[in-house]
């Protein structure tokens, strides 16, 4: 199915995470989406709004992510609640992996998201459909025995990391230089896309894990200017790189006690990767 065959509900009760993954799945083509932040109005909602997809959080409440996909699944006042529904956490582990996938979920994704493996992921299941299993008392969601599709679980540590000391540790400041390193070589070589959305996402893991939402929508807003570089120029990509980069450093060197300054950051790392947009559709 292609991204236009999309009807997606996010439901995220973190509205900076909400916002990454729209903007994710609009980059990839998906235009019908809605967003919610509370588990009893995605219920509601889903009443009218048909979607063929379900993106949630593990962590919600009351519910977490597996107990809500179960409610979902027993309601029958719900058109799809067929729906291939996808979670999404933090914290991956095999033991929530078999939990989802006795809720009845499709698929466990890890965070921080990258559109490349949401959309892999996506597709994956839809082009896999399973038979869809409903008894009155026991199990109720798509077939369990092959499994469920997990993608983007965070690297293993290697026993001797936890030995390591502080010296070793990769800080959001690692990672900003990190980033800052791989933008500039993907701008002289779009080739080597996947190295800086990896860079990126190790900053953007710290701005979930801390709850900052300029630097979020910064990365948001970077992400978005990496899978759009094909057609503009070199010089142009460069240019808004830079502010994407530049914008990213300031947010992490500047305290939460200047908000104000850091939401003008962000909105100028946003306003310049539309301006790129805009140089590319002309």
């Amino acid at each position: 199915m292609s991204a236009k065959g999309l009807t997606v509900l996010i439901v995220e009760p973190n509205k900076f995470e909400g916002q990454i993954i729209l903007d994710l799945l609009r980059n990839a083509g998906v235009d019908k989406i809605k967003v919610v932040q509370c588990q009893d109005v995605a219920l509601d909602l889903l009443e009218v709004y048909n979607a063929n997809v379900v993106i949630a959080s593990y962590e919600m409440a009351p519910l977490d992510g597996a107990a809500w996909t179960r409610a979902y699944r027993r309601n029958k006042k719900l058109p799809g609640r067929k729906a291939s529904i996808f979670i999404t956490s933090g914290s991956f582990s095999r033991a929530m992996a078999e939990e989802c996938r006795h809720a009845g979920c499709n698929a466990l994704i890890g965070k921080p998201l990258s559109a490349k493996v949401l959309m892999a992921t996506i597709t994956k299941v839809l082009s896999q459909p399973r038979e869809f299993i409903d008894t009155e008392a026991g199990y109720v969601g798509p077939c369990r025995r092959a499994g469920i599709v997990t993608a983007g679980a965070p690297t293993k540590r290697r026993k001797g990391d936890d030995e390591a000391d502080a010296g070793d540790v990769f800080t959001l400041q690692d990672a900003v230089e990190a980033l800052r390193a791989a933008a500039s070589t993907f701008a002289g070589d779009t080739s080597m896309l996947e190295p800086c959305e990896v860079a990126l996402r190790n900053v953007q893991a710290y701005a979930v894990n801390a709850g900052d939402g300029p630097l979020m929508r910064a990365c948001a807003a970077f992400a978005l200017q990496l899978s759009s570089a094909k057609g503009l120029r070199p010089e142009a990509v460069k240019a808004s790189l830079d502010v994407c980069v530049n914008g990213v450093a300031k947010l992490v060197a500047l305290g939460a006690d200047q908000a104000q300054r850091r939401e003008e950051i962000a909105e100028g790392v946003r306003m310049a990767v539309g301006k790129a947009a805009m140089q590319r559709a002309a």
